[in-house]
Parts: structure tokens; C-alpha cells; sequence
């Protein structure tokens, strides 16, 4: 089996995007001819949690993706993690499922600044109270 790269252009952008307010999200897949992962969008700094999760069910594939999440701690005030999700929908073709589950550890090593992660194969799993839920956990 053939290793696959990580593209540095999409390790530059994702450095671009936790350094500036440029972007609001990243999503990554595996380029098809399965050697490499590549930068598949950027999104605008204007776009939303709920553009982001509708492009990861809108790809029939599986997925990487990087999101700023912004959200209120109560007195503590406003926060914003990185959250990086693995998104591997039950009906994605199983070799593209083994391919990104053999891939993703060295991509998250290679996407310092993560805070936390989702596994996620369907959508309640990367609803916007499951994430906040998680984020808040880890920040008391």
C-alpha cells in the first residue's frame, strides 16, 4: 500500500487560517488518484457552522475538516477553538473510509493547534450542541 502525502500548500493555507480571521473553514479529502491530502474549499470568514456541516454531508464521501467554532462560557465570556472533524458517513465507500481512518492522525499532527475532535458519521454527531457540549467539557 502506497503512503499517502500531506500537501503542503493545504498545510500552509490551514496555517493561514488559525493565524488570521481570513477563513472560517477548511475541508480536506484525498486527492483521487489516493496519493495525497489536498485542500478541497476554503470558506469565507463570513460563513457558518451550518454551511460548513451542510458542504460535509453534501460530499457522498468522507472528509476532513478544520472549523474556528465560536461560542459564548457564560462568565468567562466569548471563546474560539479550533475543532477538527473526521467525517466518515456510513454510506461512503468502505476503502475511502480505511483510507481516511489510516490518514488522519498524521494529518492532525501535521494541523497544530487543534483543541478537539469529532468523529463523525452522520449529522447528529456533528450538531452544533454536541460540539459546544464537548468544547465546554474541556474548557473547565
Amino acid at each position: 500500500m502506497c503512503v499517502v502525502q500531506i500537501d503542503p500548500q493545504a498545510i500552509s493555507t490551514f496555517n493561514e487560517f488559525k493565524m488570521s480571521k481570513k477563513y472560517r473553514y477548511l475541508l480536506f479529502r484525498v486527492s483521487d488518484d489516493k496519493k495525497s491530502i489536498i485542500l478541497a474549499k476554503s470558506a469565507p470568514w463570513e460563513a457558518t457552522y451550518e454551511q460548513f456541516v451542510s458542504e460535509l454531508q453534501n460530499a457522498k464521501d468522507c472528509r476532513y475538516g478544520t472549523i474556528l467554532f465560536e461560542y459564548d462560557q457564560g462568565s468567562d465570556g466569548q471563546r474560539s477553538k479550533l475543532v477538527f472533524v473526521n467525517w466518515a458517513p456510513d454510506d461512503a465507500p468502505i476503502k475511502s473510509k480505511m483510507i481516511y481512518a489510516g490518514t488522519k492522525n498524521d494529518l492532525k499532527k501535521a494541523l497544530v493547534g487543534i483543541s478537539v475532535e469529532i468523529q463523525a458519521t452522520d449529522l447528529s454527531e456533528v450538531d452544533k450542541s454536541e460540539v459546544l457540549a464537548k468544547l465546554q467539557s474541556i474548557s473547565k
